[in-house]
């Protein structure tokens, strides 16, 4: 997160409102949210009710292409 300068409620809104969510391996989702010029792909499991939070990068692109139907964070 801090590499990429993603806060915390970025990464949040990633996966409660994502713009796209896929299945990864091993029982993790993978978030993705647009920001103003690139996508937060959050990859995250929820492990004993808790939301566990694997990975966070900026892309370029969402998988698939452009997925924003919503406003930018």
């Amino acid at each position: 997160m801090r590499k990429f300068k993603v806060d915390q409620d970025e990464v949040m809104k990633a996966i409660q409102f994502p713009d796209m969510e896929q299945q990864s391996i091993k029982s993790r989702r993978n978030a993705w949210k647009k920001r103003k010029h690139n996508y937060i792909r959050v990859t995250y499991l929820i492990e004993n009710g808790k939301i566990v939070v694997v990975t966070v990068t900026l892309k370029e692109k969402c998988l698939g292409g452009d997925a924003s139907n919503e406003n930018p964070i």
